[in-house]
């Protein structure tokens, strides 16, 4: 019964043993390798630019125009000990 997973061809990119990348796989692939870390840098700079443009966004955002209702003493020393009693 033939084990799945293995090539039953020979290959000169993989040593058969081992099925580690030869230097010959190493040539192959090192043309590419200029043109992937530009494209990783470009998938990777899109959504890194929206998460610190939002971040910058929401932590420069001003809330001093939202009306806050007042609130009597009595309400507060209220609501302080209700705080108090559920910690």
């Amino acid at each position: 019964m033939p084990v799945v997973g293995i090539p039953k061809s020979h290959s000169k990119y993989r040593n058969q043993k081992t099925f580690e990348i030869t230097p010959a796989l190493y040539r192959v692939r090192s043309q590419y390798f200029n043109r992937n870390l530009i494209g990783f840098f470009a998938v990777t700079a899109i959504p890194l630019g929206v998460y610190l443009y939002t971040w910058k966004m929401l932590t420069t955002d001003d809330l001093s125009d939202i009306p806050i209702p007042p609130i009597s003493d009595e309400e507060l020393s209220k609501l302080k000990k209700e705080y108090s009693s559920k910690k």
